[in-house]
C-alpha cells in the first residue's frame, strides 16, 4: 500500500477535530447541568472539566487506533490507516506516544507534519520516532 500525503493525512486531522470537539463540548455541557450552571473556578468540577478537555483528544485516537484497526472516523472518511512497520498490532504506549509527538510537533508550527512533503517515505515526526506509518487504503464497495 501507498503511504498517504500530507493533505490527506491533514484533512482526517480536521474531520477528527471535529468530533473531539463535540466529545468536550457534550462532556462539559454535561458537567454544567450536573452542576446545575457556570463551572466556579478552582473547583472540583472545574478541575474535572480541564482534565477531560485535556485527555478527550489523546483517548479518541488511542481508542480508535487500537480498536478499530488503526483507523478514527476521519481516517476512515479519507481512506487512510495507521499500521505499525513491524505488522504487529497498536498498543496503548505507541499511540499514546504518537499523540504526544503529534501535540508537540503542532505546537512548534507544525513541523512535524510538515516534515511529511520533504520525506521521501511521507513520515512524519511522530512515525518516524514511533515506527509507524500511515498508508493510502481501498476499501471495496
Amino acid at each position: 500500500m501507498e503511504p498517504a500525503g500530507f493533505f490527506r493525512r491533514i484533512f482526517a486531522l480536521m474531520y477528527d477535530t471535529l468530533f473531539v470537539m463535540a466529545i468536550v463540548i457534550s462532556l462539559s455541557l454535561l458537567l454544567n447541568v450536573v452542576n446545575g450552571g457556570y463551572l466556579e473556578p478552582g473547583t472540583v468540577l472545574s478541575k474535572l472539566q480541564l482534565t477531560m478537555s485535556i485527555l478527550s483528544g489523546p483517548l479518541f485516537y488511542c481508542y480508535f487506533w487500537m480498536k478499530n484497526e488503526g483507523q478514527t472516523l476521519g481516517m476512515q472518511a479519507w481512506k487512510i490507516k495507521l499500521v505499525t512497520c513491524e505488522g504487529k498490532p497498536l498498543d496503548f504506549k505507541t499511540s499514546a506516544t504518537r499523540c504526544l509527538l503529534s501535540s508537540i510537533s503542532f505546537l512548534l508550527i507544525g513541523l512535524g507534519y510538515f516534515w511529511i512533503i520533504g520525506d521521501p517515505k511521507k513520515r512524519s515526526w511522530s512515525d518516524i520516532y514511533t515506527n509507524t506509518k500511515i498508508l493510502k487504503i481501498k476499501k471495496l464497495a
